[in-house]
Formats: C-alpha cells, structure tokens, sequence
C-alpha cells in the first residue's frame, strides 16, 4: 500500500490525449530499432518519452520485499501556501508529477488525471546526478579515485584526449573533448538508429575520434581536461564504461546494487541500455513517483551522515566549476558540482538534478525540505519562487 496521498488533478488541455499519447508510446516501443533516441517534437519532452516501462532490451530492477519507509503529513501553517501556488502551476502547466517532502514525510503530491501511481518517470538528465552518485560509490569502495584517468581504467582510451581526463574531470563536464551537438548528444540521429539495431554501441560511439578528441580553443589549441565546462552527454557515458570496467559489473547492475537498493526503492525500475548492456548514464533511470521520492530522501540523509559517500554528496553539490561556458543550457545557475547543477540564482542554497523540460529534484543545504518534479516544459521561474519559499521554511 503506498504512503501517498494522491492528489488527483485535471489535466492541461493537450493533456487530454493522454491515453492516446500511452499507446503512440507503445508503438515506438515495438518499433524499437527505426525511431530516434526522442520521439518528441520541438523543445522540452513528451509523454511518449517522459512515462513509459522502457524498451524490451532495457535492465529490469525488480520489486524489493522493503523499501524505504515514506510518511505522509497535512500540510502545517505557512507550508499550505506554498502548495497551492504549487497547485495552481501544476494545473496550468505540462507538468504530470509532483511531490514537497521534509526529510522522510510526504507533505504534497499529486499526478494528473489518468496517471498511475505505478507510472514509470523517466529522469532523462536528473540520471546523470544517479550516475555521480554510482560513481561516489565507486570511489568509496576503493575501485577508482577521483584522480584515475580514462585511459588507465580502459587502455582501448589511452592514447585519444579522452583518455587523458580523470574521473573528476569528466563529473564536471570538463574532460575537454568535443562539446557534442546542440541538443548535448554526441550521436547523430542515424547513430541512435545504429545504437538501437545493435550495430552500434555506446562504446564504440566513444571510441569514434570525433568523439574523443580535444575541442579546439582559439588558433586551433587542443582544450585541456579540467578547464573549460560543457554540458555533453560523452562525459557520463565514459563514467559508466569506467566503472563498469573497474567494478566488473556491468553499470546497470552496479546501481541498481549501489545506488537503488541502498535507498532502498520499492521498484520496479528501468535503466536504458543500448543491446549491448552499455548504460545510457547520461540519462537512464525511470522510477515511480514514489521510488524518485525515496530516493531523494535517501540523498538528503546521506548528505549529512558523515559517510564517504556523504562527503562525496557534500563536494558534489558545492560549486566545481563555473557552468556559463559553451553549450550550457541551464541558465538559471552559476556552477556545477559532479553531474549536479548548483548555486541557482534564486535558491542559492540548493543543489539539483535537472532534466530537459522540467525534471527535477531539488535538495536544500540547510533543511531537509525537496522537491520532485516531473514535467515536459518546466515552468522554471514558478517553480524556482515555489521551492525557493518551500525551502526557506522551518
């Protein structure tokens, strides 16, 4: 029985094709190698791509006999104005899933009408924090630091400029090689259609020169790793690999053991993979609304537990490096941490993981006071003013 008290909203007017939205995504499921990596048009997500139980092929996580306990309060004093503001952007907005926590209790939450509480959300971008926090692991239990380099994990690197960076560098978006598309892929559409026949890997798109190579700087000077921010999604997929080599798991295996079951989630879960086992690390998990919740919970408490992986938490979300540098699209902020967005101009306090369109988990340094969000185009400046005054109470 879930702990949460569902509160059931109308739709936003395009949302009224839900169910047909639903099976439009069970056809590109079934068709699977011939679609693109988004089967949205135009900015922001879909319903298509933000609620589905993933692609045949894609890691399984199962259902877990405990998960982490969730309670569930009314709203107190000065907390009942800040969730109807909430309310009232929800209901005007593309936005499907929310929850308010205060550490382990359930204040808010609410999903728009015809969505399960079973529905799986598909992070997209919040997975890379999911990816750093895996690899915070990995450094915990001594099979990497956070000085070891690409090309000493995986010698097949050694001699490209990718394998030059080290760990840290590529948690900040600064090993240095080639900023990606606009869109911060590093594969073309015809190479996700190549990924998704299982003619291609993401390995070997890593290992494709264009990838790998150095960002030329002005008078055609290779960029060094650690110097220059830009957000691309090379960076986490060479996490993956690099755990995966040093753990001798494949990465889907190594988080749902080090990341998911030490929340513990209920599941089930997804991570997406290519056909080859490979983790789409740059964005790859999808949970409940429920599990996304206890696992921000989990973040929060570990934060400040004293652990390694709490200290790992710590220096992830202080500031890195400044994140105002090529290709960084998520301006409401002035630094990035490992795989995590920090010093939001209006929040300064707070740390995120960010998707594109609007998927959120927001984390407060001096409370226990978080936001989930799950959305195809965020209302980003209402919904900054609503966690920055969800944040500043007791």
């Amino acid at each position: 029985m879930t702990l949460f008290k569902i509160a059931r909203a109308k739709s936003h007017p395009c949302s009224g094709l839900l169910r047909r939205v639903f099976a439009t995504s069970v056809l590109l499921l079934s068709l699977g190698p011939v679609v693109a990596q988004n089967p949205c048009e135009g900015r922001g997500a879909c319903d298509a791509l933000l609620i589905n139980n993933g692609r045949p092929w894609d890691y399984q996580v199962g259902v877990s006999a405990s998960a982490r306990p969730l309670t569930s309060q009314e709203p107190k004093g000065q907390e009942q104005a800040v969730i109807d503001a909430l309310k009232r952007v929800f209901n005007a907005s593309s936005m499907r899933g929310v929850a308010l926590l205060n550490g382990d209790t359930v204040v808010h939450t609410a999903l728009k009408e015809g969505i399960s509480k079973d529905a799986l959300f598909y992070g997209l971008s919040v997975g890379k924090t999911v990816t750093a926090i895996a690899a915070g692991q990995a450094v915990c239990q001594k099979f990497l630091t956070l000085e070891t380099k690409v090309g000493e994990v995986l010698p097949e690197f050694a001699a490209t400029d990718m394998g030059q960076a080290s760990l840290k560098n590529l948690l900040t978006m600064s090993s240095g090689t080639w900023e990606g598309l606009k869109d911060a892929n590093v594969a073309t559409p015809e190479q996700f259609r190549e990924i998704w026949s299982g003619r291609l890997s993401l390995k070997d798109l890593m290992l494709q020169p264009k990838v790998n190579s150095a960002e030329k700087e002005f008078l055609g000077k290779a960029r060094q790793p650690g110097t220059v921010f830009a957000y691309r999604n090379s960076d986490p997929e060479m996490v993956a690999l690099m755990v995966a080599k040093a753990t001798g798991m494949t990465f889907s295996q190594w988080t749902e053991q080090a990341v998911l079951r030490a929340v513990p989630i209920r599941g089930p879960a997804v991570l997406r993979t290519d056909r080859s086992s490979h983790t789409f690390a740059s964005g790859a998990l999808q949970m409940s609304l429920e599990d996304w919740a206890r696992f921000a919970s989990w973040v929060r408490a570990t934060y400040e537990d004293g652990s390694c992986l709490g200290d790992f938490l710590k220096d992830a979300a202080r500031p890195q490096i400044a994140s105002r540098g090529p290709n960084g699209p998520f301006n409401q902020f002035e630094h990035y941490g490992y795989f995590t967005w920090v010093q939001h101009r209006m929040v300064p306090d707070s740390f995120y993981a960010h998707g594109v369109g609007g998927q959120i988990v927001a984390w407060n340094k001096k409370n226990k006071r978080m936001m989930v969000v799950f959305s195809n185009e965020s209302p980003a400046n209402e919904l900054a003013s609503i966690y920055r005054d969800w944040s500043r109470l007791p």
